[in-house]
Parts: structure tokens; C-alpha cells; sequence
């Protein structure tokens, strides 16, 4: 094996720009990830959480009525907000709304355009 790079064809990066190019590739697509996961997973806990706390009748021994998280018996807030129960509006409609603005901003701001690379052609002609 050579200790040195063979030169890369005409038109194409060294094989160490292409390995340094896909190292930050990997890395973008990685953080895009966990931000979207992050922002899933408490979309989801608070959509779960907030309904079940709000929008369920608790009997007065259970464990969020014990803890102060939720009312007993019927749920008190059951107010009108938009022509939707409190608790579909805060536990479900909002969250849904902020998540839809995070996407726009997200995907305008947060994600980095990385090169791909150029396109392999096909040897059919297709």
C-alpha cells in the first residue's frame, strides 16, 4: 500500500477533502436529528401529559390529584377556547402549532446546506 494519496481525477476533490466533507455531512445531519428528536419527545410528553392530567376524571385517591396535578372528579376547565374544550386547545391544538412553527423556522435557520457531492451517472443512459 502507497504511503501517499494517489492524486484525485480532474473535477474531483482529494480523498481526504471527500472523507472531511462527509465527516461534517455526518455530524449536520447528526445534530439535525437530536434537535428534531428533542423537540418530538417533549411535543409528545407535554400532548400525553397535559391531556391526561386535564382532560380525564381522577378519583380523589390517585396519584396526580395526591401530588396536585389534577382536579377530582370532572375536570373543572372544560371553558370554550376557539370552540374546542380547554384541554384540546392547550394539551393538543397548541403544541401542534408551535411545532409547525418550529418546522418553518427550523428548516429555514437551523439546518445547514451541505454539499452532497456530485450525482453518479447512470450507465443505461437513463
Amino acid at each position: 500500500m502507497p504511503d501517499h494519496e494517489e492524486p484525485a481525477p480532474p473535477g474531483q476533490p482529494p480523498e481526504a477533502d471527500r472523507r472531511r466533507a462527509a465527516a461534517r455531512l455526518f455530524r449536520h445531519a447528526r445534530r439535525e436529528a437530536a434537535v428534531v428528536l428533542l423537540v418530538w419527545a417533549a411535543a409528545l410528553a407535554w400532548t400525553v401529559g397535559y391531556c391526561y392530567l386535564r382532560g380525564y376524571r381522577h378519583e380523589p385517591d390517585s396519584w396526580p390529584v395526591r401530588l396536585g396535578l389534577a382536579p377530582a372528579g370532572e375536570p373543572p376547565d372544560l371553558a370554550a377556547i376557539l370552540g374546542l374544550p380547554g384541554w384540546v386547545f392547550w394539551g393538543i391544538l397548541l403544541p401542534w402549532l408551535v411545532c409547525t412553527a418550529f418546522t418553518f423556522a427550523f428548516c429555514l435557520f437551523g439546518m445547514t446546506d451541505d454539499d452532497l457531492g456530485t450525482e453518479q451517472g447512470n450507465d443505461d443512459g437513463a
